[in-house]
């Protein structure tokens, strides 16, 4: 079985704008929504290479 792959998060970012999208969301709510979601990336990753 494969396992998820630490580089999984582009998909998981893609796959949740292109729902607000289509759920009909305003283009300033995906840019904050998208920026948000980088942030947090951004936040994970600079922790997770603090642990290693």
């Amino acid at each position: 079985m494969n396992s998820p792959t630490r580089r999984s998060w582009p998909y998981a970012v893609t796959a949740i704008v292109v729902l607000a999208f289509e759920s009909g969301w305003e283009p300033a709510e995906i840019r904050s929504l998208a920026a948000v979601l980088l942030v947090l990336v951004a936040v994970i990753y600079a922790a997770s290479r603090d642990n290693d």
